[in-house]
């Protein structure tokens, strides 16, 4: 076949020594216990837990922060361990835990801060990223709240334990079919509905199920800048389902409603807090909801599971009498000043020695604070005639005049009063 095979012989037999030298080096260098267990070293198994604990445990710091932990299970980040955000936490724990002080107040600082690029790392939002995963436009995020300062921290709002503040915990929260946003697939939302287009998917729209609550809330003022997914937050789960996280929380109203030094006046309105309902021991004897109890309306129509009023039925009716002589009582939850929020902010407390004289003007504009105390028509009590007078009462109130006399009327107008006319 071949004239010459010596170069063959050659090349075969330096490759079979070369394999017989690797193969007795390998088994010089081969670890006794490897293969015991698998292709792997098993000592590697002791050496490996040998080495100091450098990123903790969620269970680690359960042990000293439960209050923390517990917030931070019912919450959306229950499944973010708590070194995503804090960093190794060896030396922390060893501080705390170490008598003999071999780690210093200094080396036992957690090494990160909450910076507004440590939340936006994760939630940019980023073509790349799942649309249904939670990421901001930062710029449309600050314009949508009139945050004037663009360096805003993000836990001047969310609190990195509770963000969205939810009273039902996020394993517990309803199932809901998937509910999908048009900007998930366009740049911008159509104008056209899906139905109108050809041959496209079908996809499901709040409308389908809650019509009615959909039509309550298109006529509301919210209606004006968010949608239904801006509160009842959607998690998606799988391709089929997710959860929906319907919030009541006043923590969660409040981080669109709480005035802030970083935002500015515009709509949504802003309230001080809590002086808005007093103070925060309201929020103990009453409930989470209770922006709700006043404000559901503005919504869309919604069935308030609330807890019941610790003030009986009748109480706006009586609570002046009782509010005399049980004062400190009334700020266990309520401050000094809050009767303004429904008595005008010109009497703190209650009606100034000049009320009498000024209260007509006032009323004419409040009336719906009067009534809040006062029954309808209260006022023909002392003025024995509806006020303000009903319409056409300028063609009849000489007869009002004549048969009840002019002291009635001074209670209100001026002596002069009748000159300007007569």
């Amino acid at each position: 076949m071949f004239k010459d095979k010596s170069h063959i012989v050659r090349i075969f037999s330096i490759i079979v020594v070369l394999g017989v030298i690797g193969f007795i080096a390998r088994q010089i260098a081969l670890p006794e216990n490897f293969g015991l267990h698998g292709h792997y070293r098993w000592e590697a198994n002791n050496q490996n837990r040998a080495l100091p604990i450098i990123n903790q445990n969620s269970n680690t710091c359960k042990s000293c922060h439960e209050g923390i932990y517990q917030l931070h299970g019912k919450d959306a980040h229950y499944n973010v361990p708590c070194v995503d955000c804090h960093g190794a936490g060896n030396l922390h724990v060893t501080y705390h835990k170490d008598s003999l002080g071999t780690i210093t107040k200094e080396q036992a600082v957690m090494p990160r801060e909450f910076k507004l690029e440590g939340c936006l790392f994760c939630h940019r939002k980023l073509k790349a990223r799942p649309s249904d995963f939670p990421q901001i436009d930062q710029d449309e995020h600050y314009k949508f709240l009139n945050v004037t300062n663009k360096g805003t921290k993000c836990i001047e709002c969310h609190s990195p334990h509770e963000p969205v503040f939810l009273l039902t915990e996020v394993k517990q929260s309803r199932i809901h079919p998937i509910v999908y946003k048009c900007t998930e697939c366009h740049n911008k939302k159509p104008e056209k509905s899906f139905k109108e287009v050809a041959d496209h998917p079908a996809i499901f729209e709040c409308k389908d199920c809650h019509s009615s609550v959909v039509k309550s809330f298109e006529v509301r003022p919210h209606h004006k800048y968010i949608d239904c997914r801006t509160c009842h937050l959607y998690h998606k789960e799988n391709e089929t389902t997710g959860r929906i996280y319907k919030n009541g929380n006043v923590k969660f109203c409040l981080l669109c409603h709480e005035k802030k030094s970083f935002k500015d006046e515009k709509y949504p309105p802003k309230i001080d807090w809590p002086s808005h309902i007093g103070n925060l021991n309201i929020i103990e004897k009453s409930d989470e909801k209770i922006c709700l109890k006043c404000h559901a309306d503005q919504i869309h129509d919604m069935n308030q599971n609330t807890k019941e009023d610790p003030h009986p039925k009748n109480w706006t009716r009586e609570h002046k009498s009782f509010t005399k002589d049980n004062s400190q009582l009334c700020q266990k939850c309520h401050t000094t000043n809050q009767c303004s929020s429904c008595h005008l902010k010109t009497k703190p407390v209650s009606h100034v020695p000049s009320w009498s004289k000024l209260h007509p003007e006032s009323a004419a504009q409040n009336k719906s604070s009067c009534e809040f105390c006062h029954k309808q028509n209260s006022c023909a009590n002392c003025h024995k005639v509806e006020i303000p007078h009903p319409k056409g009462f300028e063609e009849t109130h000489k007869d009002v005049v004549s048969q009840k006399g002019k002291d009635v009327c001074a209670k209100c107008h001026k002596e002069d009063f009748c000159k300007q006319c007569h």
